[in-house]
Order: structure tokens, then C-alpha cells, then sequence
């Protein structure tokens, strides 16, 4: 009797632990939680209170925990919302194209299924940015705030292809060639990859063709984030730099409200190195929007 008891107990003991380890390998340490959108599982996460939602959009590949330093004190004061898009960290892919547009379209799709009340403040890295242009143009009343940190923009390669004699620029495209399919990255990290360096004759990829014709907003206040610490060997880089900085100070002569950052404490991941400059930022913005 004692033995069967003795077998039992060691039975529920062992269901507990896969319970348990189960759970830690899910959580990852956050309350996200899986959202079914055209059948696939989506990973989403919502945390905080406070009016305007924060939602942050990652860069080309990356999961959702990439904000987690900056979200993590937002939603002290705002409720955030952050998720894996379709095919990267935990969620499932869908079979299409991962065009900016389609992302900006998936995003939406996200929100309201969770009921996650507009106007939204959009936070994006890199191509999140992509991505956030696409929403507001697509969702204008919907937004009521931009940030952008690092962002890309649709003339980068076409510029850095005119400021480089011809010997530079077969290693230019080259370079960006090497970007396409990248051993040991996921399917859809190279998916995201390929419509953004697909260059064509004129110098733009299909997400550059997609961006480049939105009109920039004009009525809600933006911030561009620009890292100005240089982490490549590139003869060309002061003057990408100058150009890339002038393409967003442009914007000021579109929307008034617009406020351009440079920033020489980080590379390309401001969020991950100096994340209270975003953090600011973002409060910054919650402050206009909420007079």
C-alpha cells in the first residue's frame, strides 16, 4: 500500500514539474499571452492602465521583448502593447508576403480583436517605422502620436549607391545581396529581409516603393530618433549620416509638431542601449497628447 502511495505521489510530483516548466518556458517572464488571427497563434502582451495605449513595433526579425527595457517603465503610467509579429519569436507565420503594408494591416487586425481603444501612440525601431507610416496612413484617426528610433529611410540605398564611384558600388550591392538569406536566421526573419534589400533598377526595395509615396502626417507630434554612434567601417558614413539627418529635419517643413533626436550614446539600438532617451521621448510625447 505504502509502495502504490510512494508510485502516486512521485506521479503528481512529476505533473506538477512539467506544469510548472511548461509555464516558465511560455511566460519568458512577462504576462504575454497567444491571440488567434486567421488561424495562426499570435503573441501578444498588454500590460499597464493609462490612457494613450503605447504600442511599440520592432525591427526587421526581432521579437517583441527587444522594447522590454522601455516598456517595462511605460506601463508604470500607460498600458503598453507589444507582440511578435506573424512568424518571429512566438508566434506562427502566416503564408504571405511580409510587406510593411501587410504587417501594418496584421497590426490593426491585432488591435482590435483585443479591443485595445485608439488613439494609439506608435513606437517603432528600424523598419517598425516602416510599418508605423504604413498604419497611420492606412488608420489616421487612430493615432495620435509618432516615435521613431533609428528609423530606415526609402533613399538609403539609392543615395549611398550616388555617393559611391562605380568600384564601390559592385561591393555596395554586394553588401546588401548578402542581407537576402542569412544562414541560421528564421524563414521569416529572411522574408522580412527580402522585401526589404529586393533593390530594382532605381535603387528602392518593394518596402521602399511602399513607403515612399505615403505622406507624412501632419497633424499629431512626431519624434525621430537618430543614433549617431558608428559601429561600421565605411569611408561613406559622415555623409550618410548628413543626408539621413536632413531627409528627417525635412519633415519639420511638412508637420511643425516634428522633433528631431540625435544621440551619440548608442548605436542602432538606442532602445537596448540608452533606453530612458526613447522613455523620455515617448512621455514627452503622452504630455502633448493628453493637453
Amino acid at each position: 500500500m505504502n509502495s502504490r502511495l510512494n508510485n502516486i505521489f512521485k506521479i503528481v510530483v512529476s505533473l506538477i514539474m512539467v506544469i510548472v516548466f511548461s509555464s516558465w518556458i511560455f511566460s519568458e517572464g512577462d504576462n504575454g499571452y497567444f491571440v488567434y488571427l486567421h488561424g495562426k497563434k499570435q503573441y501578444v502582451l498588454v500590460e499597464g492602465t493609462g490612457e494613450p495605449t503605447i504600442v511599440f513595433l520592432t525591427g526587421k526579425g526581432t521579437g517583441q521583448n527587444d522594447f522590454k527595457k522601455v516598456y517595462n517603465k511605460i506601463k508604470n503610467t500607460n498600458r503598453i502593447f507589444s507582440y511578435d509579429r506573424a512568424g518571429l519569436g512566438k508566434s506562427e507565420a502566416f503564408r504571405n508576403d511580409r510587406t510593411v503594408d501587410t504587417m501594418a494591416y496584421e497590426l490593426h487586425e491585432l488591435l482590435e480583436k483585443e479591443k485595445i481603444k485608439p488613439p494609439y501612440i506608435l513606437v517603432g525601431h528600424a523598419l517598425g517605422g516602416y510599418i508605423m507610416r504604413c498604419f497611420v496612413s492606412l488608420y489616421p484617426t487612430t493615432v495620435s502620436g509618432v516615435v521613431f528610433v533609428d528609423p530606415s529611410h526609402e533613399f538609403e540605398f539609392k543615395h549611398g549607391l550616388e555617393i559611391r564611384p562605380d568600384s564601390d558600388q559592385v561591393v555596395f550591392r554586394d553588401e546588401f545581396k548578402s542581407y537576402l538569406r542569412v544562414e541560421g536566421r528564421s524563414k521569416v526573419h529572411n522574408a522580412e529581409s527580402k522585401k526589404c534589400f529586393d533593390f530594382d533598377s532605381a535603387g528602392f526595395s518593394t518596402n521602399q516603393r511602399i513607403v515612399k509615396d505615403i505622406q507624412i502626417p501632419t497633424d499629431i507630434p512626431m519624434t525621430i530618433l537618430i543614433a549617431r554612434k558608428v559601429d561600421v567601417d565605411n569611408a561613406f558614413i559622415d555623409k550618410e549620416m548628413e543626408y539621413r539627418i536632413q531627409f528627417f529635419e525635412k519633415w519639420k517643413t511638412m508637420n511643425v509638431q516634428t522633433k528631431v533626436v540625435t544621440t551619440f550614446k548608442s548605436g542602432h539600438f538606442i532602445h537596448r542601449d540608452h533606453p530612458q532617451l526613447v522613455i523620455d521621448e515617448i512621455n514627452e510625447i503622452i504630455g502633448k497628447v493628453r493637453k
